[in-house]
């Protein structure tokens, strides 16, 4: 019988384009010339060097999935990150340069497949660091709720909105202006000025159509 941590990874490497893709168009924005709300944008996110640990539950669209603890080490504008089983053994072990470079340190099969590493890596960088590029407009969306609007080099669409229900929300769009990907912060507390979720569902309705639930378990400011 395979174990409960083989499953879930064999699920998540198995993801296909044959999952139903729910889009939602973006939203109309009310553009700004207000930088402050850029400023509220980019504060969300942690700088320097951070250590997270996240009791993650993972599901897929028909609703299997499994848990694992996630290990996430920032440094500037590079990370490093772990997956391990809930009895403390690495499953996968990577880091990811500043220049966007991928270093593979442990990868237990079948981690070792293409296409997972950089799906991860994903993934992180959402949560974690503010998107990569200078094209962005401030403004507005329906009920008064400050947004950034970032488009990457390849037509990705990022909307970040800082203050949503206490906490802060990120959404992403293709470049046919179509939603692929959320992400949800709720019961935020500051550290060290920087509103830190309690809670985070990152939800993929493109073709991978899989869940992520992080569930805090600590935050550490290296920087001290």
């Amino acid at each position: 019988m395979k174990s409960p941590v083989c499953v879930f990874f064999i699920l998540l490497l198995c993801l296909t384009a044959c999952a139903a893709e729910r889009q939602r168009a973006m939203p109309e924005m009310t553009a700004t010339q207000d930088e402050a709300v850029g400023e509220e944008c980019v504060a969300i996110f942690p700088r320097g060097r951070w250590q997270f640990i996240h009791a993650i539950d993972f599901s897929l669209g028909d609703g299997s999935g499994s848990t694992v603890i996630g290990l996430t080490s920032l440094d500037g504008d590079g990370f490093g990150c772990a997956l391990l089983t809930i009895e403390g053994f690495t499953l996968f072990e990577a880091v990811c340069r500043g220049d966007g470079a991928v270093e593979v340190r442990r990868a237990v099969s079948p981690f070792d497949k293409p296409g997972f590493a950089e799906g991860l890596m994903r993934d992180v960088r959402m949560i974690f660091l503010a998107p990569a590029t200078d094209n962005v407009r401030y403004g507005w969306l329906a009920g008064h709720v400050p947004v950034c609007r970032f488009t990457g080099a390849d037509g990705l669409i990022t909307d970040i909105m800082p203050a949503v229900a206490g906490c802060w929300r990120i959404n992403t769009f293709t470049p046919a202006l179509a939603g692929n990907r959320s992400l949800i912060g709720r019961s935020c507390r500051k550290i060290d000025d920087i509103p830190i979720p309690a809670y985070l569902e990152l939800k993929d309705s493109g073709q991978a159509d899989y869940t992520l639930k992080l569930t805090l378990l600590t935050a550490e400011n290296l920087n001290r």
